[in-house]
């Protein structure tokens, strides 16, 4: 079914940012538009879409897309050129290309016409995209529960015989059977220093000490929206300078939400957790944005970094997640995904952020 809202809506930013023609080819950005999937792998598979309204997808015959109203359909077959399709359909001048397009397909099209000016074109669909409508919402509210239990199950499992490979095995075979579909990503599970790597991948063999902290950064695709949640507690004791670290991301997070509201700049957002942080000493251990949307692709806009000047509409879907990082130390995250409501946030995911320490029982 072609969502013939949504197409509006691109057109009409399309216009605002002055293209008439883009190509849209990210597997998401498809399926938001007419859910279906493509997946056309190393083959060309996209939509071309005009300001005047005009929809055309060009498909291979295997990738079994069916057609549909208000869409022009264009199939090729394998050893035959689409590219020659596209470029067909295209008007002299720009063409917003799609970011996430493997360049020897842009290169391909612009191989067939001398008279096209290939520019960035993902933005009209990545902000239509980020404003959540009701059933969006729904679906990342049933995903945050998944996420809350996903959690709950990994603090509930720590155990000393059990290493970082295999209890994100365990995390991720939960999340499956609770209806997630598996992808490539690994369930973050870090022990002790560990964990001051923001993106360090579970290790087989990597054992549990006491004092340790235990950050898990849970995320999974769940009927094609993403959950994304971290937390971390301590095994069997916390030092009072560890205890300090958490408190301290804690309350960064909390005065981040705090702060999202319409009209916001996530600049500013990013800049209520920072301040936190930097004001108890540890500025210089928070290397990272404080958060990134989330929908249909676990990072997607808006981000929320010093850098980005978006304003916070409502509808908008993001993850809140500063954190410390002391090298050789420490790493303490806490994330969660909000929605923008009319005067505030809705926080999604909801296990609870007081101090906890486990082990002991």
């Amino acid at each position: 079914m072609l969502h013939q809202e949504r197409v509006d809506r691109v057109i009409k930013e399309m216009k605002r940012e002055g293209l008439s023609q883009i190509i849209i080819a990210d597997d998401p950005a498809v399926l938001w538009l007419t859910d279906r999937k493509s997946e056309p792998m190393e083959r060309c598979g996209a939509l071309l879409l005009k300001e005047n309204g005009e929809l055309h997808a060009f498909m291979n015959r295997l990738f079994c897309f069916e057609p549909m109203e208000g869409m022009v359909m264009h199939y090729y077959s394998d050893g035959e050129n689409p590219y020659q399709l596209i470029a067909a359909e295209l008007s002299p001048g720009k063409v917003g290309f799609d970011k996430n397009w493997a360049s020897k397909h842009t290169i391909s099209v612009l191989m067939e016409r001398e008279d096209l000016i290939p520019v960035l074109g993902s933005d009209p669909v990545d902000i239509c995209k980020s404003i959540k409508d009701e059933a969006e919402k729904e679906a990342l509210r049933h995903a945050a529960e998944i996420n809350d239990r996903a959690v709950a199950y990994g603090i509930q499992h720590i155990h000393p015989d059990l290493d970082e490979k295999t209890l994100s095995d365990m995390i991720e075979q939960f999340f499956e059977e609770q209806g997630a579909t598996k992808d490539i990503q690994l369930q973050y599970v870090c022990y002790g220093k560990n964990a001051a790597e923001p993106h360090h991948g579970a290790v087989a063999g990597e054992k549990l000490q006491e004092g340790d902290a235990v950050l898990f950064d849970l995320w999974a695709p769940i009927n094609n929206y993403w959950c994304d949640m971290t937390r971390t507690v301590f095994y069997k004791s916390c030092s009072e300078e560890h205890a300090k670290i958490y408190e301290t991301v804690k309350a960064a997070q909390q005065a981040a939400i705090d702060s999202v509201h319409p009209g916001v700049k996530m600049c500013e957002v990013d800049a209520a957790a920072r301040k936190v942080i930097t004001d108890a000493g540890y500025g210089a251990y928070f290397i990272t944005r404080t958060g990134h949307g989330a929908g249909m692709t676990v990072h997607e806009p808006p981000e929320a970094s010093p850098s980005c000047e978006l304003i916070a509409e409502p509808g908008m879907c993001f993850s809140i997640e500063p954190g410390i990082y002391i090298p050789r130390d420490v790493g303490v995250r806490i994330e969660d995904l909000v929605i923008v409501t009319e005067d505030g946030c809705e926080v999604l995911t909801k296990y609870p952020k007081d101090l906890q320490i486990v082990g002991n029982d």
